[in-house]
């Protein structure tokens, strides 16, 4: 019998983990024992994963570390208990699964530094596009304090902030935030809002009306400041969310499909076609046109984790997982061989590592080849 190597692998990831159930445990051993390329795997993955190294890795693993570093991020969350687990273990497989598929990479090859040369190219630049057509380059750290007729800008650690000038109009502007890079801005009503790689909010310096109204692209978490009097509505291409004060997240990279993922207070989302639907916290809302509204729980940690630069995958297409990198990296992914973009995968990306750290994770398992060439990653 032939077994599918990445799927052994995850049982094997399971099995060290003990999170393997009684089933899954009986396929993994019964293949141990019928394939002698089955039980080299097993061995090779347990040496990996109790070296010395591999131990000292997971002597130090504060297993509330990752749900630790969000939570300051959207204090007075009310998280629940049971994805909070389910993240911890996934954390913990997810970071068995990186430490094998880096063994190679991390204790046998070069630093990556010494052996692949890094094309120097031009940094790209967070961009505020104001009403009066002026554009205002705000990862210029010349100037922290720049005066505009619509607002006085504070550039700081925490993002962008403002007070209001003389001008009360709602005067909209544009907030782009480039490859590679993310950002966050305090909105005038005390809204916090974190935006992600290759993402975009478009908001006016002044609430005026009885509602506050912006429009996002690609992905964004929302600390909306209460106020019942106006309501906070998020536009996007497919959907609006209102709340009126509320911890949110909104992901609509995909032009077909738009996530909102409640994490405090209630919102309520709806459609191109009317469609509403009315969220509590730990669930998302999964829009499509076709489909419309599917209410689904969620996994706080894995969905927020983009916010400190990590993102998690657990069997997902590798041509979903180039977008990741396209948004992160800026680097354009083609398959040479077609079949490789449909093949499933586990792991993590970090954004604050080379891009060849992941590439090398990706060349270590399943016979992925893939290769740099004038700033594209080809797969073949």
């Amino acid at each position: 019998m032939t077994y599918n190597k990445t799927y052994i692998q995850e049982l094997i990831i399971d099995k060290i983990a003990g999170a393997i159930s009684e089933e899954d445990d009986h396929i993994l051993q019964q293949a141990i024992r019928a394939d002698p390329k089955v039980a080299k795997l097993w061995i090779e993955m347990q040496d990996a994963l109790t070296s010395d190294k591999a131990k000292l890795f997971f002597d130090n693993i504060d297993e509330n570390a990752a749900w630790d570093k969000i939570e300051p991020q959207i204090e007075q969350v009310k998280s629940i208990q049971s994805n909070q687990n389910k993240f911890i273990k996934w954390m913990s497989v997810a970071a068995l699964l990186c430490i094998t598929l880096s063994a190679v990479y991390y204790w046998q090859l070069k630093p990556v530094a010494n052996s692949v040369a890094v094309k120097q190219r031009k940094k790209p630049a967070i961009e505020l596009h104001m009403a009066n057509g002026q554009q205002i380059d705000l990862s210029d750290t010349a100037k922290s304090v720049i005066n505009t007729p619509f607002a006085n800008l504070k550039k700081g650690a925490n993002g962008l902030s403002y007070t209001l000038g003389d001008d009360k109009a709602q005067n909209w502007s544009t907030l782009t935030v480039p490859a590679e890079l993310d950002y966050q801005i305090a909105l005038s009503d005390g809204t916090q809002v974190w935006l992600n790689s290759a993402s975009s909010l478009r908001f006016p310096f002044s609430f005026t009306g009885t509602t506050r109204e912006v429009y996002l692209t690609g992905e964004a978490f929302f600390k909306v400041a209460k106020n019942a009097a106006h309501p906070f509505i998020v536009h996007t291409g497919q959907t609006n969310v209102q709340v009126l004060g509320t911890q949110f997240n909104v992901n609509s990279y995909n032009s077909n499909v738009t996530t909102t993922s409640l994490v405090e207070g209630s919102v309520s989302t709806s459609g191109q076609h009317n469609e509403r639907l009315l969220l509590k916290p730990g669930y998302q809302a999964v829009y499509t046109p076709v489909t419309g509204f599917l209410k689904q729980p969620f996994d706080a940690g894995t969905e927020l984790a983009w916010m400190h630069g990590q993102y998690y995958f657990h069997n997902q297409k590798l041509r979903d997982i180039s977008e990741v990198l396209l948004r992160w990296f800026n680097l354009k992914v083609v398959f040479d061989d077609a079949a490789k973009a449909e093949e499933s995968f586990s792991g993590a990306i970090e954004k604050n590592k080379p891009v060849q750290v992941f590439i090398q994770n990706l060349k270590s398992s399943a016979g992925v080849d893939a290769t740099i060439k004038d700033d594209v990653l080809h797969v073949k």
